[in-house]
Parts: C-alpha cells; structure tokens; sequence
C-alpha cells in the first residue's frame, strides 16, 4: 500500500472504492495498521505545527497593521503577504513530514511515540533502543518498552522469560523495568532481570539499581542480587560471584573457580532439562572452564573429562556422579 493513497485517506480526499481499499488493507494484518498509525501520528503532529505557524503569521500581520496605523506614517508596501506565509508553511510541512518519517518511523525508533512490542522463541535476540541502551532477550521472553519523546522516563513492561540490561546513563530520565508488581529503577547500569510465574530474579552487573516490590524496596549494587516470591512476598538478598547469568548474552558459560553445583543449576535452567549431582564428592567439586551454548551432550562430556566423573541418563533427567 503506498503512502500516498493512506495519506489521500487520511485527508478524507478518498473516494469510496479507495476508502474501502484502505480500511481492507488495515484490517488484513496486524503490521498494516501498525503503519498506518505511524504515519496518522506523523501526520497529526506535522499538521499541529502547521496549524501553529499559520495562528502566529496572522497574529504577526495584525500586530504589523496595528504599530503602521498607530505611526499614521505611509510604510512601504511588503511584497510578502500571508499567501506567501502559507506557501512557505506548506514546505515546512513536507520538510517536517519527511524528517519525522525518518527519524521516528525506523524501528526501534517508533519507541519515541508508542509501545513497541518484543518477543522471542527458540533463540535470544539483541535490541538497542533510541537511546543507545542495549537489551538482550533470552529465548522464550516477552516485553514491551517505550521512550516517549516528552517523556520522563524510559520504560519497559517484561512479561515471562529473562532479559539482560545494559543502560545508558541519563539521570533525567531514569530507566524503568516494571516486571508483575516489582519496579525497578536505574540511571545506568547493566543487570538481568528474569520473571517466571512465581519468582523474579535480578542480578546486576554494575552500577546500583532499586528494586521495589509491594511496600518492600532494596538497592542492589555491583554483584548482588535479589530473589523475589511472588506468592508470599519474601525477598531474598545475597551476593554473585560468577557470570553464568550471562550465558545468553555471550554464548557461553564462562566458569571460574565455580562450584559445580551452581555450574550445574545454570545448565540445568539453560537447557531446560533436569541434571542433578549423584554423589557427596561431585558437590564437593569446583570447576574452571568456558562452555559454549550448543550441545548439551559435549558440554556434559567436557565436565565429565576434566573432573573424571560418570554420566547418567536415566528416563528424562541427568545424573553426575
């Protein structure tokens, strides 16, 4: 659909065979009438200021008049006149239209004006938003995020799924992550907020951020984090001592001096499948090593060969002893 028949219809100059084109057309796909209100809001906000200057090139020309009348002096006859200020509004116009499509329109850039939706499935995804903050989505996560132009604060609403942050400063608009009933605040900071349907989890990775639940609230600095039960309320605060939590982010599970129960639990979340530690020796073990997020089955085997021990595959969960 070109934007030269949308914009006849937003004009109300359509005849009825296009009118009824137009309508079909936004109805057919959820994207259509996402562009068709992107261009409806350029419109408006280019029409406003149209409307504006032409408002004040009127009040202009009268208070001219006024001030020659009052002089009672002959003043020399302008070969401007109002027709030629509303000519010179209706470039302005084009030129506004044009540098709005273009700098509010691109994604990710609609953000300036309306909720942008983001969804993930079978891998993590990467998204930087209009102000340079860069967010990465785990497989499997739902949000929204919107950086209103006049705003006073950049948001995103998380659904389920886990999410890493990293937050360009700007301390008058404070960076806003609403995730169920916890909201938490930043100026700049990189962290990672995971929500599921009882728990919230966030972990930052530097700088500070408050998180404030129900009529609880805490501020988390560089390597603690907080757990969250949303059925009861309890908050739970300790600190981090690995980066395992960056696993989707980087790739890979980087391991350094990490007790291998909490190896273990990473991949256990990561893949999705059950692994579980069969012996008091290997909860006694720790582990240096760098995994890449691919296979499951070379990652086991790696950790089988660097601390000589056995895996066990028994119906649909792992044992390391």
């Amino acid at each position: 659909m070109e934007d030269q028949l949308l914009i006849k219809y937003l004009l109300g100059e359509a005849n009825h065979n296009e009118t009824n084109l137009v309508e079909s057309w936004i109805q057919a796909e959820e994207q259509n009438r996402r562009h068709f209100e992107q261009l409806r809001w350029v419109w408006d906000s280019s029409a406003s200021l149209l409307d504006k200057n032409a408002v004040d090139e009127e009040e202009a020309w009268r208070q001219f008049k006024h001030r020659r009348d009052i002089k009672n002096s002959p003043v020399p006859r302008s070969d401007i006149s109002p027709v030629w200020f509303r000519i010179a509004g209706v470039v302005l116009l084009l030129i506004t239209v044009g540098w709005l499509w273009a700098t509010f329109l691109a994604s990710p850039a609609a953000a300036w004006y309306t909720e942008v939706p983001l969804e993930t499935l079978d891998e993590a995804k990467t998204e930087v938003l209009p102000d340079g903050s860069v967010l990465t989505l785990n497989k499997n996560s739902q949000l929204t995020y919107s950086q209103k132009l006049l705003g006073d604060r950049r948001l995103v609403s998380m659904g389920v799924g886990e999410v890493f942050f990293e937050v360009v400063k700007n301390k008058n608009r404070p960076f806003v992550v609403v995730a169920n009933e916890m909201t938490l605040t930043v100026l700049g900071t990189s962290f990672k907020v995971q929500q599921s349907a009882e728990m919230i989890e966030v972990i930052v990775e530097s700088g500070e951020v408050k998180v404030a639940f129900r009529k609880s609230a805490v501020t988390l600095g560089k390597d603690e984090k907080v757990l969250i039960h949303t059925r009861n309320g309890k908050i739970e605060r300790s600190r981090t001592s690995n980066k395992l939590f960056r696993y989707f982010v980087d790739g890979r599970f980087v391991a350094d001096s990490v007790a291998l129960p909490v190896l273990v639990e990473a991949l256990s979340r990561a893949y999705e499948t059950p692994i579980a530690i069969g012996s008091e020796t290997a909860r006694n073990m720790s582990i240096t090593t760098t995994l890449e997020y691919g296979s499951l089955e070379n990652n086991l085997e790696l950790i089988r060969q660097t601390l000589g021990l056995r895996i066990i595959h028994q119906d649909d969960s792992i044992i390391i002893e």
